[in-house]
């Protein structure tokens, strides 16, 4: 919903990416999750025969909604057979990586992450804090994807898995605050971001 795809060759697609906020993030999504990637796959969609990347993540923490234990995230593009797709700005995934993933629902039923790359936050530590922190890591699209080597972005904007995870819950019990999302209503916003009691909020995955 967040990502258009224009037609560029039987390989290689051009994307518009709108800039979104963290609090833009939480409120587009149907459901925020902490996780790590156990799998990773592609297969063509039935219907369009595009090829899609699949990567199933093993919740530890649900964020927001209610997805149960295991989510399934889509991004378009990546390799079946002969067929090959390459579409730039999309989230790429790698097993083993533990991050926070923004999901969102298309009525097409693919559960993509909102804004594509700017819904996943992989977990790294900090050496120098001695503490997790969340990055956000997006990968050229000619450039294959390692969580093992993920760099440690300038001090001034790391942040600790701690506060990005408070950041979010209080976004979640605040809801929407009626301002446009570009790419998505202001109905479905309301119905998937309401004001909601924190004693929901932070489920832990057993």
């Amino acid at each position: 919903m967040f990502f258009s795809i224009l037609f560029a060759t039987q390989q290689a697609y051009a994307t518009t990416m709108v800039p979104l906020s963290l609090h833009q993030l939480v409120d587009a999504a149907d459901e925020v999750v902490k996780g790590q990637v156990t799998e990773v796959w592609t297969e063509p969609d039935q219907k369009t025969g595009m090829v899609w990347t699949y990567a199933q993540i093993e919740v530890t923490k649900i964020l927001k909604g209610d997805p149960g234990s295991i989510v399934i995230l889509e991004q378009p593009g990546g390799k079946w057979g002969s067929k090959e797709a390459s579409v730039e700005g999309v989230a790429r995934f790698s097993v083993g990586e533990e991050g926070y993933f923004f999901v969102e629902h298309l009525d097409s039923g693919h559960n993509v992450s909102v804004g594509m790359s700017q819904g996943k936050f992989n977990i790294i530590m900090d050496p120098y804090q001695r503490k997790e922190i969340a990055v956000r890591f997006p990968v050229h699209i000619q450039n294959s994807f390692d969580h093992r080597f993920i760099p440690l972005p300038p001090p001034k904007q790391r942040t600790t898995t701690a506060n990005f995870e408070l950041s979010i819950t209080n976004r979640v019990h605040q809801g929407w605050d009626g301002r446009a999302i570009p790419g998505t209503s202001s109905s479905r916003l309301e119905k998937i971001s309401p004001k909601i009691e924190k004693n929901i909020l932070n489920k832990e995955i057993k």
